[in-house]
């Protein structure tokens, strides 16, 4: 659901040059993400399933901190898009 948000988004944010460039590259960004979540899913077993899942916490925690810290930049980067 959120794919067509997601392009609209490269397209608007993209300089004039590149929307082509840019929507692959959101394209890329699933591709890689669909992968990692393939990838890290050999790593759970019932055995270590409160470590795996405490771990992908922390990482999604720090991940949502780090997006905290860069969200007024890039809200003023983004000056005149809607």
């Amino acid at each position: 659901m959120a794919l067509p948000v997601g392009l609209s988004l490269a397209t608007k944010l993209a300089p004039g040059a590149y929307p082509v460039m840019m929507m692959a590259l959101y394209n890329l960004s699933v591709a890689l993400g669909t992968s990692l979540s393939g990838a890290l899913a050999t790593f759970y077993s019932a055995e270590t399933e409160g470590l795996y899942f405490g771990a992908l916490g922390a990482i999604t925690i720090g991940i949502g901190v780090l997006m905290l810290l860069v969200a007024k930049p890039v809200g003023v980067a983004m000056r005149g898009v809607r």
